[in-house]
């Protein structure tokens, strides 16, 4: 039988190892020109396993999707062209003001929410009382520090999901594909960029949208290249 644990977030008894914060660490940072004019970013990682329970576990994730709904909330307010009639950008009825008002109000509700949950300020039992970057107070993590590591897995903006240290690393098929693949997604990358400065000099609107792709992919290339 496991011997219990003591959760760092909540301080009660845990077994359960599948709900343990990963915390991520990295350092040797070390980047280099490539061939097809992009930058490749090598250094190492290491992972930190924190006690978690399955109460703090549920609590984390309930936040992390308030977060999400959060951000897109005000998004779809503005996306729906009420905060245009709000900011009277769009000509509006009285009525109309005190609609875009309320929306307003509606939009920024589930941001508050966020916050309540985070902190724990319900007593609700399924909430954690300590938000998830509390990990990042753990001997092991701290010590760590001590010893010149950087938080997060790797450094900007390569910010992949810590490995669990306590499962071994299993040989999978081969990794040429995914450098193919990571190859393909960087040069259409590079190929958005070069987009976006000549519609940008022309005055296209569709300029934000090839920059924004750009950023997609390269982000899309340091997830799927096994060496970046």
């Amino acid at each position: 039988m496991t011997p219990p644990r003591r959760c760092w977030f909540c301080a009660g008894e845990t077994t359960a190892t599948r709900h343990d914060r990963v915390v991520g660490l990295h350092r040797d940072v070390e980047s280099g020109p490539t061939w097809y004019l992009g930058v490749r970013t090598k250094w190492r990682s290491i992972s930190v396993r924190v006690p978690r329970c399955e109460r703090c576990h549920g609590g984390h994730t309930i936040a992390h999707s308030m977060l999400a709904v959060s951000i897109a909330a005000p998004i779809a307010y503005a996306a729906s062209g009420e905060l245009d009639t709000l900011l009277g950008i769009l000509p509006s009825t009285p009525s109309g003001k005190v609609h875009s008002v309320i929306w307003a109000v509606v939009a920024c509700l589930p941001a508050l929410v966020w916050i309540v949950t985070r902190q724990a300020w319900v007593p609700w039992h399924r909430l954690a009382p300590r938000p998830p970057r509390h990990a990042r107070s753990h001997p092991a993590v701290q010590s760590l520090r001590e010893d010149g590591w950087h938080y997060r897995p790797g450094p900007f903006p390569y910010w992949r999901n810590a490995k669990d240290p306590d499962l071994d690393r299993l040989s999978g098929p081969s990794a040429r594909p995914r450098r193919m693949l990571g190859l393909i997604t960087g040069l259409l990358g590079l190929a958005s960029v070069v987009v976006t400065v000549v519609l940008y000099l022309r005055d296209s609107e569709l300029a934000a949208l090839f920059l924004v792709l750009a950023c997609g992919l390269f982000f899309l290339t340091s997830k799927i290249d096994p060496d970046v």
